[in-house]
């Protein structure tokens, strides 16, 4: 049965694909910076059949993420990807726009994951500078991520209780996708990654 150029993109290309085909890097857990705002973590979700960005709100299927891609139409971004990987399609069958896939609820259980997760990463980062970083004497010198470990630890503990035991408003808040203290805590960790990279090159290089 022959089928239309929708039908064979979304049948055939994952979000992920295309993201990763047109130069997106995508990070373990399909997480990528978002090419559709300044991202200094990644902060952009691909599933499947969706994409949703928790910094910018950006969201949408394989079809809708070239389209703003590249700036062009719905229908030449399906085009495009049906050009650009080979696919196959009845010409004569008319272009129907296709629906978001990405609902409400399944939006914002993306936002409980990727909160919960940069709450975990960093409580962690955090226990293992208070025992990595303390001081050997009074008279050593304090690592500053020992200083950091001890201001922050207490408070990421309050926000994964918040997240745990909250109420339901508390929690939908704590997972907003423009939450300052998540986003803080989130350029933290990109930051972290960024130079443990920086010392892997030196030593490399040495």
């Amino acid at each position: 049965m022959a089928q239309s150029l929708f039908e064979v993109v979304k049948q055939s290309v994952t979000t992920k694909a295309v993201a990763e085909h047109y130069g997106i890097e995508v990070k373990r857990g399909g997480m990528a910076k978002c090419p559709f705002h300044p991202d200094q973590s990644p902060s952009l979700k691909l599933n499947d059949d969706y994409y949703y960005c928790f910094g910018c709100g950006a969201t949408g299927d394989a079809i809708d993420f070239v389209a703003r891609l590249f700036q062009i139409s719905n229908k030449d971004a399906a085009e495009k990807i049906a050009a650009d990987f080979g696919l196959q399609y009845d010409s004569h069958i008319p272009y129907v726009l296709p629906k978001r896939t990405a609902t409400a609820v399944q939006i914002q259980k993306q936002r409980e994951r990727y909160t919960y997760d940069v709450l975990v990463r960093y409580h962690r980062q955090l226990q293992e500078w208070l025992v990595m970083c303390a001081p050997d004497s009074p008279e050593s010198d304090i690592d500053p991520r020992y200083v950091e470990a001890i201001h922050q630890k207490d408070y990421v503990e309050y926000l994964m209780d918040t997240f745990l035991t909250g109420s339901l408003e508390e929690r939908t808040s704590l997972c907003s996708e423009r939450n300052p203290n998540i986003r803080r805590i989130a350029h933290r960790l990109a930051q972290l990654t960024n130079e443990n990279k920086t010392l892997s090159m030196e030593s490399i290089s040495r």
